[in-house]
């Protein structure tokens, strides 16, 4: 699995940017992840919110 690292960001009257680490199967399944999340942040900021895709991190899962 990958980590899928899009930004999100508010532009209101102070704009506010982070990052989350959407961990996914492949692109599709992390844009869904992605815009769910938005609409969660939407609901609880009452603000829009704008999304941005900015890379994807690779890591090696520990098998013991």
């Amino acid at each position: 699995m990958k980590q899928y690292i899009f930004t999100f960001s508010t532009h209101h009257q102070q704009p506010v940017v982070w990052e989350e680490a959407i961990i996914a199967d492949g692109m599709m399944d992390a844009c869904v992840k992605a815009k769910k999340l938005c609409r969660q942040y939407e609901q609880e900021k009452q603000i829009p919110i704008r999304i941005q895709y900015k890379g994807v991190r690779y890591y090696n899962e520990d098998i013991a």
